[in-house]
């Protein structure tokens, strides 16, 4: 990287040495992208400034008053095929400054000139035009001596014509450069422009002189008969009264100004730096490290402003690159760097971000204290499994933009908490290591640090589990009422909530399960399969086509058996069947109890096997335990005492042992499902500060 640096900066004394130079080949070694496709006409706007400028010091009758302006846009007749803009055909540049008399029109004609060099000009923007632009003609009355004098001549890619000079029939100074012969990259993007964008353009490419001491020129643009768009009014718009204000700082023995300015109104809305040499602007930068300052307008008790800043330095000055578009300065210190003490553009950029934190710091404590308040508030009533995250944030960066969405903050703390699994991850590999020289008093600390970290980052984790079920109970809820049309939903809806359809706990969908909901001992288990026929189960050899709504063979009580050994004799199988709330048609075709021991019946009959195909053990003294989940309507009440069931203390449902079968029932009433759940899961949100009413 430092050699390239100094290549560039070798080339560029070569060039303005004029050793000879080659007027197509210096094109050919200049970039316009489609990006910088006005930056032409900022050259000819700036130039025209210099030029009443150079009027000002040489015409005491002449003031700024008198100074203007005028871009003419000139445009085919009709629109384009779309309704949009007509095609572009030319750009005049007029002015009433000192004119192209022997000294500026002998700077014109040498490339590199070093005429305007204490201005930061480089004497090669009038090649931007020809990037752009076929040709340019210019027409200029200017005084000599005493006398009023003219030229006219064209600038093209071979260099410059002169044209027959016009009879000068008037004293007044005025200069015309008209860009014509648009080139066919730049055509679509240079006409679909309009003529309030190319003014705003030229604006805030030429902020600079409008806010300096002494003002800027009337400058207006026109667009065929179009009322002008006056650049001074833009101004007005802009910007406001007390509003500027410089600071400095060094770098070195370099002095840099910062120049602070309080805008009305911005058109991308964001807050920027503007980079600056030669009064230009040569790049924009978004401010993205000061606390406190977003892309939003900050509030002030004067009414709402955004920032912008102008950077310039004679550092700047000299280090900017030929085209303007960016600073032959490195951007940061690399490794084979330190031996040079080289200002680089991430020292600047700091400096300026301090000056500007400086500045701000009054606007912003409110903006910040809001920011902590809201992602405070956010966490402590919708996300509470971010705490642990929260709390580790520094005071920065919990300050965000209190216009932020739940869904921003909410992005934002699991990226956090992603960075803060990601570090202890990293350092879980070697947190176990006595490093050299490390007292056990030391080790003891370094370590505990470490696990406590862990702990509490897997407590986020549970209370976002805690969080899910909370959400699950409101949703199994909403499912339990009435819809619009008063009826009430089918079964499949409730089925859904609680297991997946058509899975197997061997699918991924099983993750989604809330088998909680009915007992926590389901969620433990060997095998599951939800709204499956028995003949496609692996476990249990069986042809029928029938399909309980969800099976589940446990072994033993003990989860961690399971994962260890896949035969082991099973414990218990456990059905669930559900029926659609407020179904009041039960009979004894549809009986669910009998469906149930026909489950039962058929995985006891079949050659079970396991999910690798080993054979298991299922005998008749393998105990069932079926629930059924259902309203408790006439008809089901009337099924539950003719198989002689029991009700429960609260009446929501029933429950009885069938000794010949082995099969305990449990028949849930849809509001005892409910409430046996939340009531189950109260404690945990009680701990989380969340309702449960």
């Amino acid at each position: 990287m430092k050699f390239y640096y100094f290549y560039i900066k070798f080339l560029l004394y070569i060039a303005m040495a004029q050793l000879g130079s080659s007027l197509e080949g210096r094109l050919r070694n200049t970039d316009l992208p489609i990006t910088k496709c006005l930056f032409p006409i900022f050259e000819a706007v700036v130039n025209s400034i210099y030029a009443i400028d150079d009027r000002l010091k040489s015409d005491n009758a002449f003031t700024m008053a008198d100074a203007r302006i005028r871009i003419l846009l000139d445009r085919a007749n009709e629109s384009d095929l779309f309704g949009g803009k007509a095609e572009l055909l030319s750009i005049t540049i007029e002015d009433n400054g000192i004119g192209f008399n022997e000294n500026n029109y002998n700077s014109f004609c040498e490339l590199d000139s070093l005429y305007r060099e204490s201005l930061g000009c480089k004497g090669i923007g009038r090649l931007l035009w020809l990037k752009a632009f076929d040709s340019a003609e210019i027409e200029s009355s200017y005084i000599d001596g005493s006398e009023m004098k003219c030229r006219h001549f064209i600038f093209t890619s071979k260099g410059i014509d002169d044209l027959a000079t016009p009879e000068v029939n008037t004293k007044e100074l005025r200069t015309t450069i008209k860009l014509t012969g648009i080139k066919p990259r730049f055509k679509e993007p240079l006409s679909k422009l309009s003529q309030e964008g190319i003014a705003k353009a030229i604006f805030e490419h030429c902020l600079w002189f409008f806010i300096r001491e002494g003002g800027c020129p009337d400058i207006r643009v026109i667009d065929g008969t179009n009322p002008a768009t006056n650049l001074s009014e833009i101004y007005d718009s802009y910007m406001g009264g007390d509003n500027s204000e410089i600071a400095t700082f060094a770098l070195g023995e370099e002095t840099f100004n910062v120049l602070h300015i309080k805008l009305h109104r911005s058109d991308k809305n964001n807050n920027v730096i503007s980079y600056c040499a030669g009064n230009r602007i040569v790049n924009d930068e978004k401010i993205k490290d000061v606390v406190g300052l977003y892309d939003s307008a900050i509030q002030a008790e004067s009414g709402p402003f955004f920032y912008k800043c102008f950077v310039t330095a004679p550092y700047l000055d000299k280090h900017v690159a030929p085209d303007r578009f960016s600073f032959l300065i490195p951007d940061k210190r690399e490794n084979d760097d330190e031996l040079y003490s080289e200002i680089y553009f991430s020292d600047i950029r700091s400096k300026v971000l301090d000056a500007i934190r400086q500045y701000l710091a009054p606007f912003l404590r409110d903006a910040i204290e809001a920011g902590k308040e809201k992602i405070q508030d956010f966490v402590d009533k919708q996300a509470p499994y971010y705490k642990p995250i929260l709390a580790s944030l520094s005071e920065d960066e919990k300050s965000i933009n209190p216009n932020s969405s739940d869904k921003a903050m909410d992005l934002l703390l699991h990226q956090k908490m992603m960075e803060k699994e990601h570090s202890l991850l990293a350092e879980g590999h070697d947190v176990l290591a006595v490093k050299n020289g490390e007292s056990d008093e030391e080790y003891q600390k370094r370590t505990q640090t470490y696990f406590d970290n862990i702990q509490s980052l897997k407590q986020s984790d549970l209370t976002r589990y805690v969080i899910h079920r909370k959400i699950i109970l409101e949703l199994l809820k909403d499912a339990l009422s009435r819809n619009d049309d008063g009826r009430y939903s089918k079964e499949d809806k409730i089925h859904q909530i609680i297991m997946p359809m058509r899975t197997t706990s061997d699918g991924d969908e099983f993750k989604d399960n809330n088998l909680w909901i009915i007992d926590e001992r389901l969620v433990f288990h060997h095998f599951l399969a939800s709204d499956k026929s028995f003949s496609s189960m692996p476990v249990t050899d069986c042809d029928s086509t029938k399909r309980p709504d969800i099976l589940v063979e446990n072994v033993y009580d003990n989860p961690m058996v399971v994962t260890e050994k896949d035969n082991p004799p099973f414990a218990s199988l456990r059905i669930v069947e559900f029926k659609r709330p407020m179904r009041d048609d039960m009979s004894a075709d549809n009986d669910p109890i009998n469906q149930c021991i026909d489950y039962v019946k058929n995985i006891r009959q079949g050659n079970a096997v396991t999910k690798s195909g080993r054979p298991l053990d299922i005998s008749e003294a393998t105990p069932a335990y079926c629930y059924i989940i259902c309203d408790l309507t006439k008809s089901m009440r009337d099924i539950c005492q003719n198989h002689d069931l029991k009700d429960t203390y609260d009446r929501l449902g029933y429950f009885g042992y069938h000794s010949g079968f082995r099969i305990y029932f449990e028949v849930i009433s849809f509001d005892q499902l409910l409430n046996s759940a939340s009531e189950r899961n109260a404690s945990f949100f009680d701990k989380l500060g969340i309702s449960h009413n």
